[in-house]
């Protein structure tokens, strides 16, 4: 277990908290090199600390550090950051950047959102840097999470993560590992596109509206002043917003809406609260039952 060994030895089992199966579908950058370039200097331009070129190392194969030849050609792992459009969900996002629809829950947890969170547009994820590792012979999983985490109960999360139905690895058997911990420098990303920055752009703006008009809103409301409330919200995309924001922003105003007769501009509103957040149940105390049919209806509506 050369390689565990060679973590262990640059002290950077604190960066490892996951691992991965293998065939990311990005995530890699070729490099050509060139003449003066060292393994270290490549970790420090990309992940701004030398001690990471472990990642390199055990990327392309490399046994131990040697002198780079110009010329040769390496594989740099690179974390992304990536900006949501609409249908983006984390199952696609995972299955896209991480290999399977499966590791929906480690994207979401690697975000720091829950596994049943939609998303919203323009919203930014970080896809972890991901380096490849090859078993050099029969491994027990127990073993490979000693040596990556210094905890032996995480094999389950190996294989589990892994997609693996035995608790040992065999010869030649590639599993990848991803380092949440580390990005890469801000000079060596990936320049968002126009649309992806319209959309960053567009959501901060949202989020930055619904903060300020909520409360306004709200209080509108308890005052029985309905067209205020309905000035405030109308402007508001509730794609855009953070979950909660457009469930609180979509039931007062399709309840403004139902107030004004209404039906059919609250059921399009009370839509985009559920495609949001689906199995939310309107609470019998707070809502009066014709808003609550009317809630239900759009329910039925639901894809």
């Amino acid at each position: 277990m050369f390689f565990l060994r060679l973590l262990l030895t640059a002290g950077v089992i604190a960066a490892l908290p996951y691992s991965a199966l293998a065939k990311p579908t990005s995530g890699i950058e070729r490099y050509k090199v060139r003449k003066g370039d060292t393994l270290e200097l490549l970790a420090a331009e990309y992940y701004g600390n030398r001690v990471h070129k472990i990642y390199l190392m055990v990327e392309n194969g490399l046994d131990h550090e040697r002198v780079l030849k110009p010329g040769e050609k390496l594989r740099i792992p690179v974390s992304e950051r990536i900006t949501t459009a609409a249908g983006d969900t984390l199952s696609g996002l995972a299955e896209s950047h991480l290999g399977t629809a499966d590791r929906a829950k480690y994207l979401a947890e690697f975000n720091g959102l829950d596994v049943d969170t939609t998303l919203a547009v323009g919203q930014e994820l970080i896809v972890p840097l991901r380096v490849r590792y090859r078993a050099k012979g029969d491994e027990k999983l127990r073993d490979i999470a000693l040596g990556l985490f210094a905890d032996a109960k995480r094999a389950t999360l190996l294989r589990d993560y892994n997609g693996l139905t035995t608790d040992t690895l065999t010869a030649g058997q590639v599993i990848s590992i991803p380092v949440p911990k580390i990005e890469v420098q801000v000079s060596k990303r990936r320049p968002p596109s126009a649309d992806e920055d319209a959309r960053a752009s567009k959501r901060n703006d949202m989020m930055r509206r619904a903060s300020l008009a909520l409360p306004i809103a709200k209080a509108a409301w308890r005052a029985g002043d309905f067209a205020s409330v309905k000035h405030q919200l109308t402007r508001l995309e509730l794609e855009y917003l953070d979950a909660s924001f457009a469930t609180d922003a979509g039931i007062l105003l399709g309840a403004v809406y139902v107030a004004y007769d209404d039906t059919d501009s609250a059921l399009a509103t009370f839509s985009k609260v559920l495609s949001r957040s689906p199995d939310l149940v309107l609470d019998k105390k707070q809502h009066s039952p014709k808003v609550r049919a009317i809630w239900e209806r759009a329910k039925e509506n639901q894809p």
